[in-house]
C-alpha cells in the first residue's frame, strides 16, 4: 500500500525532527536507538526524507492477507460472486468492492508499526514552523526577533511555492507573513514576535523530547 503525499507529510516531519535530534548533542544519546532500529538511523542522521522514504515506506503502512477476491468457480452467467471476509464491516466492504471486481483488491491496513500519536486535529504546518524556530535559533546566528523573520520567511517561500503550484494566489507575499505565524492577528510588537518564537521553540523541544522516546508528536503544548 503506497501512502499519498498528504498522508506522507506527519511522517516527513517526524523524520526531520528525528533527524534534527540525531545531530543535536541535547538529544542524540536521549534517542530510543532500538525503537527506531528499523528506521537505520546512520540513514536517517544524513539523508534527505525523499531519498530515505523509498526504502522505509512499508514502516508507515498496514497489511494483512484478507481481501475481497472474485469467486472463480461455476456462476450464473453475466454474474460475478465474491468471497468477502466476515471481519469486514459493511463500510469496509463498500470501500473495497469496487475494487474487486476489477480483479485486484487493496490490502487491510490493521498492523502499523509506527503511528503518529496525538490527542488533537494533527495540523503538518505548525510542527515545520517550531522544528525551524528551533534550528534557526541552536545555529547561534541570530536573536530571537531574528529567528522569526527568517522563519517568516521560509513560510513566505512555501507559501508562493504552493500558490504557483495551483496557480491560485498572487505571488506577492503581501499580507502572508504575519498570517501565518499569527492565525490572522498582525504582530506589530518586537517582544511579542520574542514571546511566540520563545513559545515556538519550548514546543519544538518537547516534541524532539517526545521523538526520542518514539513517540510523535505526541503532547507538547506548553504553561
Amino acid at each position: 500500500m503506497k501512502l499519498s503525499n498528504k498522508e506522507i507529510q506527519p511522517y516527513r516531519i517526524w523524520y526531520e525532527y528525528l533527524q534534527t535530534a540525531l545531530n543535536d548533542k541535547s538529544f542524540s544519546n536521549k534517542v530510543d536507538k532500538k525503537y527506531y532500529k528499523d528506521w537505520h538511523l546512520n540513514l536517517v542522521k544524513k539523508q534527505k526524507f525523499n531519498q530515505w522514504i523509498k526504502s522505509h515506506e512499508h514502516l508507515f503502512t498496514q497489511s494483512d492477507s484478507s481481501e475481497i477476491k472474485l469467486f472463480e468457480g461455476k456462476r450464473t452467467p453475466n454474474t460475478l460472486l465474491v468471497e468477502i471476509p466476515v471481519s469486514f464491516n459493511v463500510q469496509r466492504i463498500q470501500k473495497e468492492i469496487g475494487k474487486a471486481v476489477k480483479g485486484k483488491v487493496a490490502k487491510t491496513q490493521t498492523n502499523q508499526r509506527f503511528k503518529i500519536q496525538t490527542n488533537r486535529p494533527l495540523q503538518t504546518a505548525p510542527l515545520d514552523y517550531f522544528l525551524w524556530a528551533y534550528e534557526f535559533k541552536q545555529s547561534g546566528k541570530y536573536k530571537l526577533k531574528e529567528v522569526w523573520h527568517k522563519v517568516n520567511e521560509k513560510v513566505i517561500d512555501r507559501q508562493k511555492k504552493v500558490a504557483k503550484r495551483v496557480d491560485k494566489f498572487r505571488k506577492t507575499g503581501k499580507g502572508i507573513r504575519q498570517r501565518q505565524l499569527t492565525s490572522g492577528n498582525p504582530i506589530k510588537s518586537e517582544k511579542n514576535k520574542e514571546v511566540l518564537i520563545s513559545r515556538n521553540i519550548l514546543k519544538a523541544q518537547n516534541i524532539l523530547t517526545n521523538v526520542c522516546k518514539g513517540v510523535f508528536p505526541g503532547e507538547y503544548s506548553i504553561q
